[in-house]
């Protein structure tokens, strides 16, 4: 199995613009209180908390529409940036989360993964169908009980990581999808 990595397990997407991403770590950091700041790259926040689903909880509890912060992502963790990789963290996620049930899944990717094989930036498109292939459970695009979702960060001196997060799609906060666009 990929070996997972837990450096952080939790993205938040805070607005862009001066003072969005200063602003959101101070809410954040005060609605969830012990959170490790990991890293800060652009406007993204990552953290790591001891259970990334309940501090998503808590941050949707707790923020309003005019709050900074656009999104959170409760991570399972993360691996080297590479398809193979991805894939079979995946699918091992997925049997675990999955138990007994023939859940439905769609994959997700936002940003770029690699192939370890070739070096090559593959098309979403191609690496999704790698990560998909190797799940054997109904693809349902429209209304998965499952999102594998693989957000990829790339950190400074160009570090690379895929976080994955393999949980129902209302397991992610956003502003846009709770008060409007």
């Amino acid at each position: 199995m990929a070996k997972l990595m837990r450096l952080f397990n939790l993205i938040v997407a805070a607005e862009p613009r001066w003072p969005g991403p200063r602003r959101a770590l101070s809410l954040v950091k005060d609605i969830l209180g012990q959170a490790i700041v990991f890293d800060t790259p652009k406007s993204l926040i990552l953290l790591r908390v001891d259970n990334p689903y309940e501090a998503v909880e808590r941050l949707a509890a707790n923020l309003g529409p005019e709050d900074p912060v656009l999104r959170a992502v409760p991570l399972d963790g993360e691996t080297p940036p590479y398809v193979e990789d991805v894939a079979e963290a995946a699918r091992s996620l997925v049997e675990e989360k999955a138990g007994d049930g023939k859940p439905s899944f769609a994959v997700k990717i936002e940003g770029h993964l690699r192939s370890r094989e070739t070096g090559d930036t593959l098309h979403n498109i191609d690496a999704v169908k790698i990560i998909a292939e190797g799940i054997d459970l109904p693809v349902n695009l429209s209304s998965p009980d499952l999102l594998v979702l693989v957000k990829v960060v790339r950190l400074g001196r160009g570090q690379r990581y895929a976080g994955i997060m393999v949980a129902p799609p209302g397991s992610i906060y956003s502003r846009a999808r709770r008060y409007g666009a």
